[in-house]
């Protein structure tokens, strides 16, 4: 990763890269568990690297590389991870 901005959360480093419209675009390696959390807009991501698993409306589905999740705004999620890795985030932060 190189000098974009940075966004630091628990397990989680991102640098936007760009925009899509209003939302960002973050490259982002995920090394721990991101607790559950509700986005006020809705989420796009691409699973570069890693293992996760994604725990949502009682529901938990795995996902690896070339893998890719949407989570509607509003909706509780948490990751877990399996294996560290990247994601491609697209949303609003």
């Amino acid at each position: 990763m190189t000098k974009e901005p940075l966004i630091e959360a628990p397990g989680f480093r991102g640098r936007i890269t760009g925009r899509l419209g209003d939302m960002l675009v973050i490259d982002a390696e995920v090394e721990a568990d991101i607790p559950a959390h509700a986005g006020g807009t809705a989420e796009f991501a691409i699973v570069v690297s890693g293992r996760f698993e994604l725990c949502m409306n009682d529901t938990t589905r795995s996902f690896g590389p070339g893998d890719h999740l949407v989570v509607e705004a509003g909706i509780e999620h948490a990751i877990r991870v399996i294996e560290p890795g990247r994601l491609v985030l697209i949303g609003k932060m």
